[in-house]
């Protein structure tokens, strides 16, 4: 009975994995592209200002959304690294 009420809900949590790792990879790839035009015009890989920007925004939909903010945007600031890594890289 147990397994049977939870895997669905596992299934779910499975599919949505999936999903962000999906969106994360988009994410990176038009951090890529973004890379790519700053390097063209000799701008630094790191934009603190669009940076805080980005955290204040994300920050303001976890609110609404009921979600802890404070987590939601040390998840977003490991994303941004992520996708300064590999500017960085290219």
């Amino acid at each position: 009975m147990y397994e049977e009420e939870i895997r669905p809900h596992r299934e779910t949590i499975d599919r949505l994995n999936n999903e962000i790792i999906e969106k994360i990879e988009e994410r990176v790839l038009a951090a890529l592209k973004i890379g790519e035009i700053k390097k063209r015009h000799g701008k630094p890989v790191v934009d603190k200002t669009r940076e805080q920007a980005i955290l204040d925004r994300i920050r303001g939909k976890a609110e609404v959304k009921n979600i802890d903010p404070e987590g939601i945007e040390r998840i977003f600031k490991e994303i941004i690294r992520l996708c300064v890594e590999a500017e960085e890289r290219q």
